[in-house]
């Protein structure tokens, strides 16, 4: 019995994506609202509201019982545009930050802009954000949406 929880465990942290840590920035939206934090794994951003993961070219998850779906029209490259059911945007990492444009639909007849440069940090999360800077676009659409309308932003 000892051997099998053993094995079963050393398989279930064999399988677990990387954790890079943690991340926190204002809402450009409202400044005197409180930093966004959300974690960062390998392909992934969440938070206890908000949760993106990179799926192959496309970017999946829910943000509050939002879905979110956005995929990837071209080639990752210094400017790359994501489209789907949740809006259309392009991204740019221009170094020390992103540039971010473009619309994500909040529900039918609800679209809100994510136009917006993102400062970037240092650290492996941030590493992290700089290969998936699609992730940090949507976050920060979230995090300005419940900054300016708290849980009722969602």
């Amino acid at each position: 019995m000892r051997l099998s929880f053993t094995l079963l465990l050393a398989a279930a942290c064999a399988t677990a994506r990387p954790h890079y840590g943690q991340i926190a920035f204002k809402s450009g939206a409202n400044a005197a609202s409180r930093p966004a934090a959300y974690s960062v794994d390998k392909g992934r951003l969440w938070s206890s509201d908000f949760d993106a993961r990179v799926d192959g070219d496309c970017i999946r998850g829910v943000m509050g019982s939002i879905p979110l779906q956005f995929c990837r029209e071209d080639k990752p490259g210094p400017v790359e545009r994501w489209v789907g059911a949740s809006g259309d945007f392009t991204v740019q990492n221009l170094g020390n930050s992103i540039a971010v444009d473009g619309y994500m639909t909040v529900r039918p007849g609800r679209q809100v802009y994510m136009t917006q440069t993102i400062p970037l940090g240092e650290g492996p999360q941030w590493e992290e954000l700089k290969r998936n800077p699609a992730l940090l676009a949507v976050a920060a659409t979230a995090a300005d949406l419940k900054a300016v309308g708290g849980s009722a932003g969602f």
